[in-house]
């Protein structure tokens, strides 16, 4: 944890610490790794949440984003208010009373899995979910909340590197992958598929681009 520490205090950029820590869960076992960015003063599945994800079929990532299933995802909101760890199996007990809930946990299918709620500074929450190769809740004691911990201390440094942001456009490398790509005709779609990111990650890329050299010229 000490290391882990050490090693995200040291960068300044929001995608190069998600990198890290999605490496970081996998040598803790985990397969799948996303991170929603909530709005201040709004849903978890709100169209402007930031969603970061890796390692999720592309599959997957289409029917999530492209089916509606991101609009109607009950976990990050169940994650929120039941607790700082979900596993899947209490999601499926609390969603018994929920239809929305149920369907999107039956339709979606995706077993193994666990919620992290992560808590920032002025109400700047954001949720993690990880998927296992094994179900979580036969890990032994301790694993989850160590994951939890990990994960919290990224969210803390990705609110402190926000507030540092200078006021300038200073794209990070993915951000540069992606008008790369982009400039060359290619769709939102096809560069997701070529960076292995979701297109909703394109889009969100992008958006932030615009945002910032708007503000610069504004």
């Amino acid at each position: 944890m000490r290391t882990f520490s050490a090693d995200i205090e040291r960068m300044e950029d929001c995608e190069a610490i998600l990198e890290y820590v999605y490496y970081s869960c996998r040598e803790e076992g985990a397969a799948w790794f996303s991170y929603h960015f909530t709005p201040i003063f709004e849903s978890p599945t709100s169209h402007n949440a930031f969603i970061w994800a890796r390692g999720y079929p592309l599959d997957l990532q289409k029917k999530y984003f492209g089916e509606g299933y991101r609009q109607i995802d009950p976990v990050p909101r169940l994650t929120l208010e039941h607790g700082h760890i979900l596993t899947w199996r209490k999601a499926m007990q609390l969603a018994k009373g929920d239809p929305t809930a149920k369907r999107y946990i039956e339709e979606f299918g995706i077993e193994n899995w666990a919620g992290f709620a992560l808590y920032g500074p002025r109400n700047r929450d954001a949720f993690a979910a990880l998927t296992f190769l094994e179900d979580p809740e036969l890990f032994e004691a301790g694993r989850l909340a160590h994951l939890h911990t990990l994960l919290q201390t990224a969210h803390l440094l990705i609110c402190k590197v926000m507030d540092n942001a200078e006021p300038e456009v200073i794209l990070s490398a993915r951000e540069r992958e992606v008008l790369t790509w982009m400039g060359r005709g290619k769709s939102a779609t096809e560069t997701a598929e070529i960076l292995n990111i979701s297109p909703e990650t394109v889009k969100t890329y992008v958006k932030r681009v615009y945002e910032n050299s708007k503000r610069m010229t504004g």
